[in-house]
Order: C-alpha cells, then structure tokens, then sequence
C-alpha cells in the first residue's frame, strides 16, 4: 500500500514537472500587468487638458449658453466615455481585434465617403468633414488614423503584400492614396497629412527601403506644391505663415493674436484662467489654438512641461513597442504614437506659425469629442499591448 502511494506521488509529481505542464503554466503568465507609468501620464495629460479646456473656453461659453462651464462639461463626458472604452479595450487582447482590421478599413472609407454626400456630412467653417447622427456628430478621419496603423502593420505581418519591393509598396499606397483623395475632397488637408505621416512610420519601421520614400518624395512634393498654389485660401495661408502681419485683420488675424498670446505669458504665464487673448481677440482659443493660451497663462515654463508630457507619453510608447510579443503590435504602437508625435508637432508649429494654419489640434486638449474618444481607444490598444510585452523586460 505505502509502495503503490509513493509511486501515485511520483506519477504526479513527474506530471506537474512535465514540459507540456510548464507550457500550460508560460500561457498562463504570458498576459501581464498594464504598463501604469505609460497609463499615469495618459491619466495627467488628459486632466492638463480638461483643465485648459475648461480655462481657455469659459468666456465664449459663457457669452453663448450662459454657463462658462458649457464646453467644459461636454468635454469631461466625452472623456469619461473615452477613459471607459479604454480600459475595455485594454482588457481585451489585440489578436482579437486583428483579424477585423480589413473590415474596419473598408468601414472608415464608406464613412469618409458618406461625408461627401450633401445632407449627410455636415460642412462647419468651410469644410466638409462630420457626419450628423441624432444628438451627436461623428468625424470619421479620426477613426481612419488607429485604423490605418494598424491596416498597414497586418499588411507588413501577414506579407500580403512585400514591403521591400516597388510593387508591394505600390499596393500600400493605393490604399492610402484612396484615403488621401477622400480626406482631400471634403478640404482636410491637416487630416491627410497626418494620416500619410503615420502611414509612412509604419512602413518605414517595417522594413521599407528609404529610396522609395524619397522617389515618392519627388512624385509628391511637387504634387503639393501644384494643390496649394493653385487653391487661393492655402496658398494665401503660406503667404501669411511667412508674416502674419501682412494681413492681420484678415487672414493673419488667428496667427496674430496667437503670436500675442505666446508674447504675452512670458516666463511664468499671466496664471491659470488670466488669458485675455481667450477672452475677445483669439478665434476659438479651446480648439485649434488652445496650446497659445497654455503659453499666455502657464508662460514659457508651462508650455515646456506640457511638451514634456507628451515626449513621456511617446517614448514610453515607444519603449513598449520595442518589447511587443509580435509585428503587428509592434508597428501598431509605433503608428499611434507616431499620430500623437505628428500631431502634437504640427499643432505646436501652427501657434508658433512657423508653418501655415491648417487646422489641426493638439491631442487631448483641444475640445472635440470624437477625437478624445479615438485618442483614449488608441491608448486601450498600446495599454493592451504592453500587457503582453516580453517579460524580464522594461
């Protein structure tokens, strides 16, 4: 008896020690903890926004709806939801989403077209760019920008079309020149530059030569060059982001009294909430130019903390790109960051008007909800992701 309960014990022992028990034990432990330092800074910029929100849109809301809280409260619902729908996609893991990313790029192509069609997109400022849904309006660009990374990231995993060669890079681009073309036709412009500069991060970590980004370099540039010039409003836009004071009452008059507002914060910033830029004289300053009252209340010191939080936020995307189990999730981080990076540049440059107004914003602190929402989604997809980076590595 004793003889047959120390061999059962054996047995036992032996089975729990077996390789195929050890593998069952890895893919137990595979699935980690979030990565909380890139989620604290997430949590930070997201409250740094929501207070500039609330400080650079008080006075307009308070002349149009009588509440100064008006678009702060919007924008805090917007976010919740955002925060919300990142902490669901972050428990559900990448590969499942993976294998529907050709489906949600056809989607986001049938969206952007349908924002062609008069009566179902909605034009604001000229350009042509939501659609209305009852209570809510929708912007589909948004949506194109995490989905393109991802589109092309599957496309380099899966080889389905070779990244290496003229031909397959051929390919890529049809997909993204019919994306460009529909962004170009409802005049956003800022939106197809910045969905190209992902795309062109991802392909490039992926392993495209760069000989063939400059022989598209020299099909593109004078492509461009041809778009603007021959359009009156960008090229006279370049024209003002040269010297905003040939025509300060006119079309330089945004970029001026942006320059004021920089001017005006000094070292130390005028204090939270003391802009007066934001009151009368900047167009819109809770959008585009949010990042001119951050420099007139917070001054230059404010404005290089809120450039170091987002250089945090990216390197620490970064950093879990480079420890990602796979290709697809590694180019997929590297592309959303790349939105975050390309955007918060361009952004930073048209207050400064080092570069011509095109009506971009600054990720997290300009007011829109669509935006946030995607922006929070983005950040699920990375915090899912490091979930799964390669362990004994930070």
């Amino acid at each position: 008896m004793v003889n047959r309960n120390s061999q059962r014990d054996r047995r036992t022992k032996s089975h729990i020690n077996s390789p195929k028990s050890q593998i069952n034990k890895t893919k137990k432990n595979k699935v980690g903890e979030i990565d909380f330092t890139f989620l604290t800074l997430v949590i930070v910029i997201v409250c740094v926004g929501l207070v500039m929100v609330l400080s650079a849109s008080s006075p307009r809301a308070l002349r149009l709806s009588g509440d100064s809280f008006h678009f702060f409260k919007k924008q805090l619902l917007f976010a919740i939801i955002g925060f919300v729908g990142m902490v669901i996609i972050s428990r559900i893991d990448y590969k499942k989403y993976e294998k529907y990313v050709g489906i949600f790029m056809i989607v986001c192509l049938v969206l952007l077209a349908l924002v062609l069609i008069p009566g179902v997109g909605v034009m604001h400022n000229g350009s042509r760019r939501w659609l209305k849904f009852p209570g809510f309006e929708l912007q589909p660009s948004e949506f194109m920008k995490p989905v393109m990374a991802m589109f092309i990231a599957k496309i380099i995993q899966e080889k389905a079309y070779n990244p290496k060669t003229l031909k397959g890079i051929l390919r890529i681009c049809v997909w993204i020149g019919i994306t460009a073309v529909l962004m170009l036709l409802e005049t956003h412009l800022s939106g197809a530059i910045v969905i190209c500069g992902i795309a062109a991060v991802v392909m490039l970590a992926g392993g495209v030569k760069l000989r063939y980004f400059l022989m598209a370099g020299c099909a593109i540039v004078p492509a461009g060059i041809w778009y603007v010039m021959n359009d009156p409003v960008r090229s006279k836009r370049i024209m003002v982001a040269l010297n905003p004071f040939l025509d300060k009452q006119g079309t330089g008059y945004q970029a001026v009294q942006g320059l004021y507002s920089i001017a005006s914060g000094g070292l130390f910033g005028q204090g939270l909430g003391q802009s007066i830029q934001k009151t009368s004289f900047l167009p819109e300053p809770y959008n585009d130019f949010i990042f001119a009252v951050v420099c007139e209340e917070l001054g230059l010191l404010g404005a290089i903390l809120v450039i170091a939080l987002f250089c945090a936020l990216i390197i620490r995307g970064l950093m879990i790109a480079i420890h990602a189990p796979d290709a697809f999730s590694s180019l997929t981080v590297i592309g959303i960051m790349s939105h975050i990076a390309i955007q918060t540049l361009f952004n930073i440059c048209v207050v400064a008007t080092i570069i011509p107004n095109t009506g971009i914003t600054l990720p997290f602190f300009s007011y829109g909800g669509t935006a946030i929402i995607v922006l929070l989604a983005e950040m699920g997809i990375v915090l899912n992701i490091s979930r799964h980076r390669k362990r004994n590595k930070n």
